[in-house]
């Protein structure tokens, strides 16, 4: 307790001797006093003594014709002191020293001392036995001390028993209840350097690696133990993203807190931000509203520094102006200079606020490592009463399944997203392999069941708006979102606020942008799958949930409005990304439909692509048949390429085509060469003829090369051409037939020039869906194989194959 002593200084003997005896109280701890005499030289005095009489629980006027004549005591000590009293903050005793006329004070309604049996007050120095008399009142300020102890203690243990009813359970996603203690996971907090928070688009993408920070994490120096960054740091501000655990962490500090664990002599004050009604709010009455106290008996507290003041949720006021008041209020509060002795930590979304408050330390929530998502995982099943031995086993099957899927494992690193895979685990008894199939479950169960958790009033008309919607269509609106802004190559990230708002109003069809802001903050408070990074700039909270509405989108499009995405070299970029990330069957296959569908209608491609197959169906090797099928469509479709193979043939073709490709690939050129009076064809022909000897063939292209004049080379060039002009179309055809009777090769397709584009773009997408596909983790091995199986084949086979895909009615899964 700390006592203030208000005297005139001639009656300076009288307070030493008080002084001396109160040097138990002292030495016990009771007290702390302080008078006039403790001013150190150089020190501003009036300044001293009023910020000493402000902190004073105790303050006692020592009475006497001196003490009522000093201007000072009587005009700014003892009037500043019944101030204090009558606000119930501090407690004035008037202790007379010397008889005089203190009744008609103003403080003379107080009961004084010393007391004589009976009653009434005698004064110091008509006491015959002077020791006796400064006993009496040293016994006095004992029991005044202890009925302040015992108050403050009366609050404290009101206060604890409010934190540990209302915060010593939490809520699963599963309505499973819990205590704090079992399933809190010590918090790992990651420091931050004091600055300002960048609020630009250009200044964030500079610092925000959009394709590699797939949680949004950006620099970072070093990890702490949580619960020794709150011991260490009397001002803290603890940020993070949506369901990173600020909310459980700061919990758990007021439930430890509350038990004796944590700052024992401290008395609890948690305040929900998300609370907050009227911008009139004002903390100090938010504070005396927890402590179930006036604000002039709160202030007693702040200044005696009894309060650990923990206030959850800055992000989730309601505007940014608003936020940056209550911002101030808490630090001109914390700041206060009387202040010092409590404790403020405050939680808030990363990179909400502008600027980090002056004074506090500035540290963000980490992701789970490796052994808190194993204490994650056993304390959620351990909250369903299994066994030692079952919880065990339920780890062991959960940790299985996440080593097994690295897609899987990305998402146990941030607890909302380990909550849902222990959700969806724990009632189906597995995880799913694909993680679409657990975006797709998690998903529905954040927007089914995360408005009512929340019960946040605050943004009555965007909760109106949104909760009328049905669930499909609040999933429809997420998807567009996500995937509009994926269109973006540069930045598929962050939103402009007003960019987002128009679009959500343009989805839902509302009447004006203030409408879709307010959807867009319901979004927001109600699930966090989208966030403000900073002032009207924002993200969805994790690069995997945009990620996942963007495939679905595409998923939901039509063939031709797919392929038209596969052929655009921005959306490749895309869709490599996604299927880097986001293993996608569905997609995949959607894909090699909307490839395949593109040449439907055109009856000459098919036959086309039907004679390939035929081809490759004849031929005997131990090629995969899609690469033959790629062969033969080069064949045909690239000159350039097997004329290039053509010139280094000597040193590698042999080795790389097996006998029967060799020789229609040399039939293939000498029909080209026929077709462009290449003077090479001679010795083409014997080339060819040295591949088949003895067979109909070879007579009939010995017939044919009988027919050549002699010497049709080079070196009688004149000669040769003019054979060629009266007699080579006949001769060319007559060798086309040869082809197309004895290899089934050498078919004159005469592609028009526009048939010749739609088969290279057709080409051009089977070899990116094949880029796709060599990326590890990018559908399941059983649907990249039947995707290669089936490359560059004619829409008939298809249909026999997959009649349920490619029927004459397009079905979509």
């Amino acid at each position: 307790m700390k006592l203030f002593i208000s005297y005139a200084h001639k009656d300076e003997s009288l307070r030493e001797k008080f002084d001396t005896h109160l040097s138990l109280l002292k030495r016990q701890g009771v007290i702390e006093a302080w008078h006039d005499r403790e001013i150190k030289p150089g020190t501003e005095w009036a300044q001293e003594i009023d910020s000493n009489l402000d902190k004073a629980d105790l303050i006692l006027l020592l009475v006497s014709s001196d003490f009522l004549a000093s201007d000072y005591c009587y005009e700014r000590e003892m009037k500043r002191a019944i101030e204090l009293h009558d606000k119930k903050v501090a407690r004035v005793i008037p202790i007379v020293l010397r008889s005089c006329d203190w009744e008609s004070a103003p403080f003379g309604k107080l009961q004084g001392l010393p007391i004589v049996t009976g009653g009434g007050i005698k004064p110091v120095n008509k006491w015959e036995d002077e020791d006796e008399v400064w006993t009496q009142i040293v016994k006095n300020i004992r029991k005044v001390a202890a009925e302040m102890k015992q108050w403050v203690e009366e609050i404290r243990a009101r206060c604890c028993q409010k934190i540990l009813s209302q915060y010593s359970t939490i809520q699963l996603l599963n309505q499973t209840e819990i205590t704090v203690d079992q399933l809190y996971v010590d918090v790992w907090l990651l420091n931050r350097s004091p600055r300002t928070f960048l609020v630009s688009e250009d200044k964030m993408l500079e610092k925000f690696d959009l394709r590699n920070d797939r949680l949004g994490l950006g620099d970072r120096i070093k990890r702490n133990e949580g619960m020794a960054v709150a011991h260490e740091n009397t001002r803290l501000l603890i940020l993070g993203k949506p369901g990173a655990g600020k909310t459980t962490f700061l919990k758990h500090l007021a439930v430890d807190c509350s038990k004796g664990k944590f700052q024992p002599d401290l008395i609890p004050v948690l305040i929900e931000l998300r609370q907050i009604q009227s911008e009139e709010w004002n903390l100090l009455d938010a504070i005396s509203e927890q402590l179930a106290l006036d604000p002039q008996q709160t202030q007693k507290l702040l200044v005696q520094g009894k309060l650990l003041v923990l206030m959850d949720g800055l992000d989730e006021v309601p505007t940014s102006s608003f936020r940056r008041n209550v911002q101030d209020q808490v630090c001109d509060l914390a700041q206060e200079p009387k202040h010092e002795g409590n404790r403020f930590t405050l939680t808030c979304r990363t990179q909400i606020i502008e600027t980090i408050p002056q004074g506090f330390a500035s540290v963000e929530v980490a992701d789970f490592n490796s052994e808190q998502v194993k204490t994650f995982v056993e304390n959620w099943v351990c909250a369903s009463g299994l066994t030692e031995s079952e919880i065990a086993q339920q780890w062991q099957e959960f940790s299985d399944a996440i080593e097994a899927n690295p897609a899987l494992k990305e998402l146990t690193v941030t607890p909302v997203l380990l909550s849902l895979m222990c959700w969806v685990f724990q009632d189906s008894g597995e995880l799913p392999t694909q993680t679409a199939l657990l975006y797709e479950k998690g998903i529905r169960l954040l927007l089914e069941k995360w408005n009512d958790r929340k019960e946040i009033s605050r943004w009555e008309g965007g909760n109106e708006v949104y909760r009328k919607l049905e669930l499909e269509q609040k999933e429809r609106l997420l998807t567009e979102i996500a995937a509009w802004k994926f269109e973006n190559p540069e930045n598929f990230v962050l939103f402009e606020q007003k960019d987002l708002a128009i679009q959500i109003a343009q989805i839902l069809k509302l009447s004006n942008v203030q409408e879709g802001e307010a959807v867009l903050r319901a979004i927001e408070a109600q699930h966090g799958l989208l966030v403000e990074r900073a002032d009207e700039l924002w993200s969805f909270s994790h690069l995997t949930f945009q990620e996942h509405f963007t495939v679905r989108w595409l998923t939901q499009l039509s063939s031709e409005q797919l392929a038209q995405r596969i052929a655009h070299s921005r959306w490749q970029e895309v869709l490599k990304q996604l299927v880097k990330s986001q293993p996608a069957d569905r997609l995949l296959k959607l894909m090699k439909q909307a490839i395949d569908n593109t040449l439907v209608q055109d009856d000459k491609i098919q036959e086309f692509l039907n004679w390939v197959r035929e081809k490759t169906e004849l031929i005997d090797t131990s090629h995969k048949p899609v690469a033959i099928r790629a062969f033969y469509f080069d064949l045909v479709c690239d000159p350039n390429l097997y004329r290039t193979l053509y010139r280094p043939r000597s040193h590698t073709l042999a080795r790389l085509l097996d006998l029967d490709l060799d020789l229609d690939f040399d039939l293939n050129l000498d029909l080209d060469l026929a077709r462009v009076l290449d003077l090479n064809l001679d010795c083409d022909l014997y080339r060819v003829l040295a591949r088949v000897p003895n067979s109909e063939l070879a007579l009939k292209l010995q017939q044919l090369k009988s027919q050549l004049p002699e010497g049709f080379s080079t070196q009688n060039c004149q000669a040769s051409m003019s054979w060629w002009h009266s007699n080579g179309q006949a001769w060319a055809e007559a060798l086309r037939q040869v082809t197309i009777k004895h290899r089934n090769i050498g078919h004159n397709w005469q592609f028009t020039e526009a048939q010749k584009q739609a088969l290279r773009r057709y080409y051009d997408a089977n070899k990116f869906l094949v880029e796709l596909l060599k990326h590890e983790g990018a559908g399941s091995v059983s649907v990249r194989q039947g995707i290669e199986d089936n490359l560059l084949l004619p829409i008939a086979t298809l249909q026999e194959r997959f009649p349920e895909m490619y029927g004459r009615d397009e079905i979509r899964e």
